[in-house]
């Protein structure tokens, strides 16, 4: 079933089946209709692929395999998170009329900023740090599950240092609202840009 979609994909809650019975709840990602013969963005989609297969950490959404339909389209077997985002976590507390407890979102803000730290402190199997800035660190891909594991999602826009530029230098991708000042200018994501979101995400959030 479609659990969500953006401007870029689509994501569907679905099962994998094993023997003897085994069934496993999964997410699947894939490019919109409208975008998927889209060079660009097939490339993008490719990119996040590659470059979340190298991520494995408790607070990063786990990445199972990554394969194309019988159309030929390619798609993203990930781990499927039960719960919510941190957008809809902040609102049912804005709907209830409550302020949201500052010792959890400060307990948020910990463990999203250790999936970062992952992230930014990858290396390769030559052990150069080659670093992985996420570039759209926003309260939608902040997923809050229900065994209170706190997980970083949509690496979609990550720029890996280890490849050359996907986008055109003066082309901006993201949410406008947490976008880090010098990514606007049209300069290279970096550790600060990440940080930069996370500051926005949890003052908003307060």
């Amino acid at each position: 079933e479609l659990a969500g979609s953006g401007g870029m994909a689509e994501v569907f809650r679905s099962y994998t089946h094993g023997a003897s019975g085994f069934r496993r709840t999964v997410a699947i990602k894939r490019i919109v209709e409208d975008l998927s013969h889209n060079p660009e963005f097939v490339a993008m989609f490719v990119e996040e692929a590659r470059v979340v297969a190298d991520l494995v950490h408790p607070n990063i959404v786990q990445v199972h395999d990554f394969d194309q339909d019988e159309r030929g389209r390619y798609y993203l077997v990930m781990e499927w998170v039960e719960g919510l985002n941190l957008a809809d976590w902040a609102r049912a507390y804005r709907n209830a009329e409550r302020p949201t407890p500052w010792p959890l979102v400060a307990a948020i803000g910990i463990e999203v900023l250790k999936g970062l730290a992952a992230a930014h402190e990858r290396h390769d199997h030559q052990g150069q740090h080659v670093p992985i800035f996420h570039r759209d660190v926003t309260p939608h891909n902040i997923l809050l599950s229900t065994t209170g594991v706190v997980k970083l999602a949509d690496f979609g826009l990550a720029r890996a240092m280890d490849r050359a530029r996907i986008t055109e230098p003066h082309i901006l991708k993201g949410k406008l609202s947490y976008v880090a000042p010098e990514l606007v200018s049209g300069n290279d994501p970096t550790m600060q840009s990440d940080l930069f979101g996370v500051g926005i995400v949890l003052w908003e959030a307060l």
